[in-house]
């Protein structure tokens, strides 16, 4: 029998072939299904096999993947690489597979070691200049081998794509980490780069994906690969082509948008014209994902939040227009979830994204139990959400509480001042609150590290933006 799969940004189904004499059977369906079965008699088992390759022929010509296990002996290599992949955090597996590719006479392994070995910040100085420049001159020799030829179908990721945005990839198109292709930096994806990217097997211990934007005014040339209803490049097209790369299970970091600046002066100046349409997608695709940073418009979070992330540590949500907390407080894979990071786009709805039974979900979730780091921005609980806080029980392990743009006044301050846990932690911002000098003052006096800048008179409906505070608007507003 002969396995195959489809993934794309609707879909993901498998395909099975078996020959048995004169008959051939397919069994297809969704992936987690048992499928249906399909059998077909022939003259002879000649044309059955005939048959059976017609039709293997027609799916791998609509993107379906052979996923059929080899039946020869796997190599020491290919065992290798297949436990690597499964566990990227697994040092001494790669140190082993580093010497294993030294005995083979394969430049990867000495690669692999100067990589490792610079890992250890605490070498001298002169020592780590050498590992430096014996990795530099590996590179130069074999880069081009290792990585294939799409990174040449996009242009590098020098600038981002919008104000109040950061470059983190210092304009690199991908990085290496002990030893093999690792980390890809589409900052403006193309379709040909997708489909360069998809079809190269250098991509296959890729582990951290970033996709910035997209090439709006790209022309492409439409494939099986490219729904028939995406007819420009501000569909975003190459996602779709994306989404069909094989390896995307083993992602482990995804980044959907640049970040955001969190350094801004007297008013937010994020800004976004991402689409976040296919988000859920590429992420139902990573069941081993570790962190999930979004800075798009993603109008609905629901699906995304309830997937099954028994890994995800840090999720991060700017720029969208839906927040179900509660959903994700519901999810039972959420337990190794410590950071919590979430700004709103500027508000076009009559309320705030975030309120009062969004926070309090999440603070008594029995499955949220690891939260460390809690940002929820331009909401509109309040001091019931510090009195909230305070009584959930959530500051006995919070470290870092933000809840920067908010209608927090002195009142609530002084509630969480007067609270034993506040002193666990390590940051607390209510800047662009309602806070009095009293309020500040009694935050201050806890010496909790505390940022109380630009605090706003705006708890009640008076406000040019009709009977909406203003500070509901201080997001991306694209």
């Amino acid at each position: 029998m002969r396995t195959f799969q489809f993934s794309d940004a609707k879909s993901h189904k498998f395909w099975n072939v078996a020959v048995r004499g004169d008959s051939v059977t397919v069994t297809f369906g969704k992936i987690g299904a048992a499928g249906k079965s399909r059998t077909k008699s022939c003259a002879s088992s000649d044309a059955a096999q005939a048959h059976a390759n017609k039709l293997i022929r027609e799916k791998t010509g609509k993107g379906y993947v052979e996923t059929t296990p080899t039946s020869k002996v796997t190599s020491d290599a290919e065992a290798f690489e297949k436990a690597l992949r499964a566990d990227p955090h697994d040092l001494a597996g790669w140190c082993a597979y580093a010497d294993y590719l030294v005995e083979q006479g394969d430049p990867r392994g000495e690669f692999t070691q100067t990589q490792i070995a610079l890992e250890d910040e605490a070498r001298p100085k002169k020592e780590r200049d050498a590992l430096r420049a014996k990795e530099a001159a590996v590179l130069k020799e074999h880069e081009a081998e290792w990585v294939g030829d799409w990174p040449a179908l996009f242009p590098a990721p020098t600038s981002t794509e919008g104000r109040g945005q950061i470059n983190h990839t210092g304009g690199r198109k991908y990085e290496f980490k002990r030893g093999v292709l690792s980390t890809v930096h589409f900052g403006e994806l193309t379709v040909a780069a997708a489909r360069a990217f998809v079809r190269a097997p250098q991509t296959r211990f890729v582990r951290e994906l970033f996709i910035g934007y997209h090439a709006h005014r790209e022309e492409f040339d439409r494939g099986s690969d490219i729904p028939p209803e995406v007819t420009t490049g501000y569909d975003q097209p190459a996602d779709h082509v994306l989404l069909r790369w094989p390896y995307m299970r083993q992602i482990r970091r995804f980044q959907y948008g640049w970040t955001a600046d969190e350094a801004y002066g007297s008013f937010c100046h994020f800004q976004c014209h991402l689409s976040g349409a296919r988000v859920f997608d590429f992420v139902k695709q990573m069941p081993n994902v570790e962190e999930v940073l979004v800075f798009a418009h993603l109008r609905d979070a629901t699906k995304l939040v309830a997937l099954p992330m028994p890994n995800l540590r840090v999720l991060q949500l700017y720029h969208g227009r839906s927040y179900p907390l509660d959903r994700l407080a519901q999810n039972p894979s959420g337990t190794k979830l410590t950071h919590l990071l979430c700004h709103p786009h500027a508000l076009d709805h009559d309320r705030a994204y975030i309120r009062l039974p969004e926070l309090r979900a999440i603070c008594r979730s029995e499955h949220l139990t690891s939260l460390t780091h809690l940002r929820l921005r331009l909401t509109d609980f309040g001091d019931a959400g510090i009195r909230e806080i305070v009584s959930s029980g959530i500051l006995t392990r919070l470290k870092v509480l933000d809840l920067r743009h908010g209608s927090v006044t002195g009142a609530g301050a002084k509630t969480l001042a007067n609270c034993p846990e506040v002193k666990n932690l390590e940051k607390l911002d209510l800047s662009r609150n309602g806070l009095t000098g009293v309020g500040k003052a009694a935050l201050l006096a806890t010496r909790v590290p505390v940022e109380l800048d630009h605090q706003h008179a705006e708890i009640g409906d008076q406000d040019a933006y009709g009977d909406r505070p203003r500070y509901l608007y201080e997001g991306d507003y694209e």
